[in-house]
């Protein structure tokens, strides 16, 4: 390859290591051995070795391919010092999981000519530099696809589609934790599927699939982009509801229970818990949830068990209504 050519590793912000220099690059400075392991400034003489690493910082910033031009002196092998104009190429790579680790610099020098390479054509700076962009675009097209997929089955349920357990308790803190710094309501509700194991008994596992299915899908079609919703285990869901009070909660949670039944002829019970002014974590209200599932359960299930409210109460209280 008649182009200059080295690869640096990044151990830092400002800190490039050199790894390897080309046959070209060595023959041009003569010191390419006594590179080898250093900082990249030992590269080039300052100010050029200056602009070449704050540029590989652009690079690194960027993540994507950099070309400037710089112009400078340098001592050849013979000791004769001289003026030149360099094009530079700073190409990222990344290993397997899209991280930054290398860069791959190409020097072309305009006013050198390269070597005879006998009847092969003379790779030309500017479609060199087109071709290694397009590769890296593509290469980075291909790594940001691949996290993307790896981060969405990291994070959700595989037959629902709802947000795993670990990562639903994650996003669930955070809520937790907004909440009490700015004082807002918070609800957290709890469901599972009526008579779930009954379902897989006779119906097979298949029609319990479909169940979750239809469940997860008819509890995110309800809800707001702001609220969470995952699978906790088995047929239990856990939704979050930020900036809901008891009453909103449980007008969602009586229109889920009757879209299903409309739909499916699925029943739910739910326990829904709501955020108090001592909580500190969101197991305290998994807890509360848990326990008022356990009395819809109890209660006859296709029920929905939470705190009153101030006006159900009244209306408890006068009889118009049953205690459900």
């Amino acid at each position: 390859m008649p182009e200059q050519m080295f690869i640096v590793r990044i151990e830092g912000r400002e800190n490039f290591v050199i790894e390897a220099v080309n046959p070209s690059q060595q023959a041009k400075l003569g010191n390419g051995l006594t590179c080898v392991g250093k900082h990249l400034a030992h590269l080039l003489p300052s100010p050029l070795g200056d602009g070449v690493v704050a540029n590989c910082v652009r690079c690194v910033d960027e993540g994507m391919p950099v070309r400037y031009e710089a112009t400078g002196c340098y001592v050849d092998k013979e000791g004769v010092r001289r003026q030149c104009r360099w094009q530079m190429l700073l190409v990222p790579i990344a290993n397997h999981q899209g991280l930054l680790t290398h860069l791959l610099g190409i020097v072309h020098d305009p006013n050198t000519q390269p070597p005879n390479m006998g009847s092969y054509p003379q790779p030309r700076f500017q479609e060199l530099e087109l071709e290694l962009e397009r590769r890296v675009l593509d290469r980075t097209n291909e790594l940001m696809a691949a996290n993307l997929q790896l981060t969405y089955l990291a994070t959700h349920d595989c037959l629902t589609e709802t947000y795993n357990r670990r990562h639903l308790l994650d996003l669930a803190d955070n809520e937790l934790n907004r909440a009490i710094r700015y004082e807002l309501p918070l609800c957290l509700m709890m469901l599972d599927i009526d008579y779930f194991k009954s379902i897989n008994d006779e119906q097979g596992h298949m029609a319990g699939d479909q169940a979750l299915r239809t469940v997860a899908q008819a509890t995110l079609a309800m809800l707001r982009d702001c609220d969470l919703v995952g699978r906790y285990g088995g047929d239990e869901f856990i939704i979050i509801l930020p900036e809901t009070d008891i009453e909103g909660a449980r007008a969602i949670a009586e229109r889920l229970c009757h879209t299903l039944q409309e739909v499916s002829q699925l029943s739910v019970s739910i326990g829904i818990a709501t955020r108090r002014h001592d909580d500190q974590t969101i197991d305290e209200l998994i807890s509360r949830a848990d326990y008022l599932l356990l009395d819809a359960k109890r209660n006859g299930r296709n029920r929905i068990e939470c705190p009153l409210t101030a006006s159900r109460r009244n209306e408890i209280t006068k009889g118009s209504v049953p205690l459900r």
